[in-house]
């Protein structure tokens, strides 16, 4: 057989390969086909040492994302509320051989955030990346009936104080390394009214605003500052068949899934995105298209 022959051979089987490799990645991408949770995550080591603190960890998106990171190289220091979980969450990124370590805390309390990112800090050298993902849901009722300012509060406290709080802690220490990126979630809820969630829409709008103004804050210190807006999630917090209810009628026809958020902040947070700033990346399944 010629060399010639040989080679043109060897090309074809090649090219059938790849093309059976691009078809399967196609089919793990469409976007009516939830990603196996076990696989949807690369270990291309693209975040190796840098240093990574995400807010909301023990469950759902933050999760998901703190293993994202860690399985891609990121020194990760996590917080909740919910010790139990968090030290679940350690040991499964450990067994995964990646690096995390928990911390509690609640970011409605000044203290923690402060002793947080310390912390974080002295574990790791210092703070490239800060993902404030830590919210909760609720319902504070109808307005001019019993609206339950309790709730409200709460709602305000932890989704869009908690960020104002997280990111002004970690400014110094993003500002120390020359500059760094800040996703905060936000949710498709803060582009339209909600009656029964207005508490929680009104927050998450107000995360929007305060990412376009903190990324022209702190562009000059060469930090960018982002947003991610999730549809319905299949997490704990929409649970009881919530998600797959609002899934159901998106125009993909399904819930997201936790690991395609992470995709989403890992791109904000890479060097891939190093043009973009202010911008808010919704990941709906097309809710908002």
């Amino acid at each position: 057989m010629s060399d010639a022959l040989t080679s043109r051979r060897a090309l074809i089987a090649g090219g059938a390969g790849l093309a059976a490799l691009v078809a399967q990645s196609a089919a793990a991408a469409d976007l009516k086909t939830p990603p196996e949770r076990a696989s949807a995550m690369a270990r291309d080591g693209r975040f190796n040492d840098k240093v990574v603190l995400i807010t909301g960890a023990t469950s759902g998106i933050g999760r998901a994302t703190a293993k994202a990171f860690a399985l891609e190289g990121a020194n990760v220091m996590f917080c909740g509320r919910r010790e139990g979980l968090g030290a679940e969450v350690q040991a499964e990124i450990a067994a995964a051989g990646g690096r995390a370590v928990f911390r509690r805390a609640d970011v409605r309390v000044e203290a923690d955030v402060a002793a947080l990112v310390a912390a974080c800090v002295e574990a790791f050298g210092g703070l490239d990346i800060a993902f404030n993902n830590a919210g909760i849901a609720g319902r504070a009722g109808d307005m001019g009936a019993a609206f339950d300012w309790a709730v409200h509060n709460d709602i305000m406290a932890t989704n869009l104080e908690g960020v104002v709080r997280c990111i002004n802690h970690q400014v110094p220490a993003l500002k120390a390394r020359g500059g760094g990126s800040i996703i905060n979630t936000a949710s498709v809820m803060g582009y339209v009214g909600s009656g029964p969630v207005m508490s929680y829409a009104l927050s998450k709008a107000g995360v929007l605003s305060l990412t376009r103004s903190a990324a022209l804050q702190l562009a000059g210190d060469n930090i960018r500052v982002n947003a991610v807006s999730p549809g319905p999630i299949d997490t704990p917090m929409m649970g009881g068949g919530a998600a797959q209810a609002s899934g159901a009628r998106t125009p993909a026809g399904r819930a997201g899934q936790p690991e395609e958020i992470a995709h989403a902040v890992m791109y904000l947070a890479d060097a891939a995105a190093s043009y973009v700033t202010g911008e808010d990346l919704r990941v709906d399944g097309g809710v908002r298209a």
